[in-house]
């Protein structure tokens, strides 16, 4: 199920024509994923604390037009099915209902050492019952 995150567009994440720099979206796409897990009662904390981490493995973005400064972006997100060691997570922002940006994210579940492993079956079933049908959200491969 996707989950939406509304941040309001700050000076400093502009550039001199008041657009969003690209770079921006990747950072408002980790907000939305830390709230995603915290919803699904796994905060990255507790989890790395426990010795899970999900660092990045891969990441696209499609630009189709910049949000401006001062403006409300509406950020959402859809987990897809995880399969072994890895989660993919897509997104999309939008202001004033007009999609500016799509993009994913894939991640892989290691340990503390950085070792790959499968996610542990709690996490698969969290991960699974959040997980949006295909087809829903965007769909992007580079």
């Amino acid at each position: 199920m996707p989950l939406s995150v509304d941040i309001r567009v700050r000076y400093a994440e502009t550039d001199q024509m008041g657009v969003v720099h690209h770079s921006v979206y990747f950072v408002w796409f980790e907000h939305l994923r830390t709230e995603y897990f915290r919803k699904m009662g796994m905060p990255y904390a507790e989890l790395e604390q426990g010795g899970t981490f999900f660092p990045v493995l891969e990441s696209g973005c499609r630009y189709k037009e910049g949000a401006r400064y001062d403006g409300e972006v509406k950020v959402t997100g859809w987990i897809r099915e995880p399969a072994g060691a890895r989660v993919r997570i897509d997104y999309r922002a939008e202001q004033e209902s007009r999609v500016f940006v799509e993009g994913f994210t894939v991640h892989a579940r290691t340990d503390a050492a950085g070792r790959p492993g499968r996610i542990p079956p709690d996490l698969v079933a969290k991960l699974r019952a959040e997980a949006s049908p295909a087809g829903e959200g965007p769909s992007i491969s580079l």
